[in-house]
């Protein structure tokens, strides 16, 4: 009798502790852009990547970015930075440019090269 309690016990404390545990069904945003083609409009964008988490834009360019939430631990954590599945599609006149890993030093050489092409042409005149 005892075992059998104990075994009962067992198995509902287990339930519960896996009843807890948060649930991330995350989406396999690079093998959907394995679809993607340069020159896509953002509609046939967001019928293959679905709506973008961000969006970054300014002038030249519009970026959404997409990742998922991760779980750590017992809790669920909806951040970009540590999105290791983080995905960038760029547009720009909304047309697709280029789609991938956008990172930090990626931004850096854009605004490096931006600055440099403004001084250019501010000498030009």
């Amino acid at each position: 009798m005892k075992k059998a309690l104990f075994a009962l016990l067992i198995g509902f404390s287990s339930a519960v502790v896996t009843g807890c545990m948060p649930k991330v069904d995350p989406v396999d945003y690079n093998q959907r852009s394995l679809q993607l083609a340069l020159g896509m409009s953002k509609s046939d964008v967001m019928q293959i990547m679905g709506a973008p988490r961000r969006t970054d834009v300014n002038q030249e360019r519009e970026r959404w970015i997409y990742w998922n939430k991760i779980a750590y631990g017992y809790a669920i954590v909806d951040n970009e930075q540590m999105a290791t599945d983080r995905l960038t599609v760029t547009f720009v006149s909304g047309k697709v440019t280029k789609w991938g890993q956008q990172t930090l030093t990626d931004d850096i050489m854009e605004s490096t090269q931006k600055t440099a092409q403004a001084y250019a042409d501010a000498a030009k005149k």
